[in-house]
């Protein structure tokens, strides 16, 4: 039986998807309503900070993602590489349609955001491109969370 998870950083790249779980049975172009995304979370892997999600309820705050159709034995796996157990979490669908109980990784720190290190944002903007969002979707991005590119 396959189970939802939602994906918001590095694990957006499909490269770096099939080396974590192998294959997935589908994707879907997907958001997060009322949290915000935050580099927060230490990463040695990436020599700075990771993506990490905060919740705001505000309706207009949206983090853009993925959600991966898995085994559900691909759970353990990506908790394995991610740290902390995932939270289930309803997810909109780019149609706006909602996903129930989604798995979602996400850290409690009160640290403030960071950039992150352009490979990190390399990888984000990678695999945001290889699910098909939009150019302007993904100059949102660049522009809210990766100030510093050129």
């Amino acid at each position: 039986m396959d189970v939802s998870y939602f994906a918001y950083g590095s694990n957006l790249n499909i490269f770096q998807m099939v080396k974590r779980v192998g294959e997935w049975t589908t994707s879907k172009r997907a958001y997060l309503e009322g949290y915000r995304l935050v580099f927060n979370v230490k990463s040695p892997r990436w020599g700075g900070y990771a993506a990490n999600i905060q919740k705001t309820g505000k309706k207009e705050d949206r983090v853009y993602g993925v959600v991966y159709f898995l085994r559900r034995e691909k759970i353990p796996v990506m908790t394995s590489y991610e740290g902390p157990p995932p939270v289930c979490l309803d997810v909109k669908s780019e149609d706006s349609s909602v996903i129930h109980g989604v798995a979602v990784y996400m850290w409690e720190t009160d640290k403030s955001s960071e950039i992150p290190p352009k490979a990190y944002q390399d990888t984000i903007i990678e695999g945001l491109t290889q699910h098909g969002f939009s150019q302007e979707t993904l100059e949102e991005v660049k522009s809210k969370f990766f100030p510093t590119r050129g």
